[in-house]
C-alpha cells in the first residue's frame, strides 16, 4: 500500500515561491511513488499568497489551502494544518524554497527505520551571522528545559509519525513550538544532513529582536518553573478567516 505523505507549508509573504514549491512536490511523489497532500497554511500575509494558493488548490485537489484571521506565526500556522493532516507520515517545511522536495525522500526513508522524529539538518546554514547565533541559544534552551540529547539537532524541515502528530495536537498551549512538544515526550529522533540552498524569493521575515522575543515565550511557555504559568496567556491557538476545501467534520481551534 503506498504511503500518503502530508506536506504542511507555512506561508507568510510566499507567493512567488508557491507554483515552484507545489511542482516539485509532485514530481518527487510521482519519480518515488508515494501518495501526498499539500497543506499551506497563510499566516495573513500582506501579498497575494492565498489567492495563489486558491489557484492551485483549483488545478489540483492535493491542496488544501488556509487562511488565518490573523498572523499567528509560523509554528501556531503549522500547527492548525496538522489538525487536518489526514497522511501515515507528517512533513514540515519552508515556503522560501530552501528546503528541497527532493529531501523529502531521505526524509521518509529514515523514519521508516523505526523512529518518531527525523530532523532535515542542512550541513552548511544558508543563514545570517543572528539568525545562527538564534539557533545556538534555542538548542541550549531545549538542553535546559527539556531530555533534549546534546548531539541531537532540530530545525524546520522535518517529518513525523502520526503517533508523534496526535501527541502534538493534544497540546493546550496557546503559544505552540513544536520541537519543545517534541522533545518533552522523549521519542526516537534521528538527524540527517542536506544541502541547504540560499533562499529564492523574498527577504526573511526574522529579525534579531523577533528572534529574542521567541527564546523568551519559548522560555516562559516549556520552562518548568512554577512562577511561568502565570505569564502565559490562553489565547487562540489559531483562527481560521477561510479554507479551500470542506470536511465531515470541521476541527476545533484553540480554546
Amino acid at each position: 500500500m503506498t504511503d500518503l505523505i502530508s506536506i504542511v507549508v507555512p506561508v507568510y509573504n510566499g507567493e512567488d515561491s508557491l507554483e515552484e514549491l507545489y511542482q516539485a512536490v509532485k514530481k518527487v511523489a510521482v519519480t518515488n511513488n508515494f501518495e501526498f497532500e499539500l497543506i499551506m497554511v497563510d499566516d495573513c500575509s500582506l501579498d497575494q499568497s492565498y489567492q495563489k494558493i486558491v489557484e492551485l488548490s483549483h488545478q489540483d485537489s492535493r491542496i488544501k489551502g488556509i487562511r488565518l484571521e490573523k498572523n499567528f506565526g509560523q509554528q501556531n500556522a503549522i500547527f492548525c494544518a496538522f489538525n487536518y493532516a489526514a497522511g501515515d507520515y507528517i512533513i514540515t517545511m519552508d515556503d522560501d524554497l530552501q528546503h528541497q522536495p527532493s529531501d523529502i525522500v531521505l526524509l521518509l526513508q529514515k523514519i521508516k527505520e523505526g523512529y518518531d522524529v527525523v530532523y532535515a539538518i542542512p550541513e552548511v546554514r544558508a543563514h545570517s551571522f543572528y539568525r545562527r547565533i538564534g539557533s545556538k541559544l534555542t538548542n541550549w534552551l531545549f538542553n535546559l528545559i527539556t531530555p533534549k540529547k546534546d548531539g541531537l539537532r532540530v530545525s524546520s524541515f522535518r517529518i513525523i509519525t502520526r503517533e508523534m502528530l496526535a501527541k502534538i495536537t493534544a497540546s493546550k498551549k496557546s503559544f505552540i513550538y513544536l520541537s519543545a512538544i517534541i522533545l518533552k515526550e522523549e521519542p526516537a529522533i534521528a538527524n540527517i544532513y542536506t544541502k541547504q540552498q540560499q533562499r529564492k524569493y523574498g527577504q526573511s521575515n526574522y529579525s534579531f529582536f523577533k528572534l529574542l522575543k521567541l527564546f523568551l515565550k519559548l522560555f516562559i511557555y516549556y520552562g518548568e518553573f512554577p512562577f511561568l504559568k502565570y505569564l502565559r496567556s490562553k489565547k487562540e491557538q489559531y483562527l481560521i478567516a477561510e479554507k479551500t476545501f470542506r470536511e465531515k467534520e470541521e476541527s476545533k481551534c484553540g480554546y
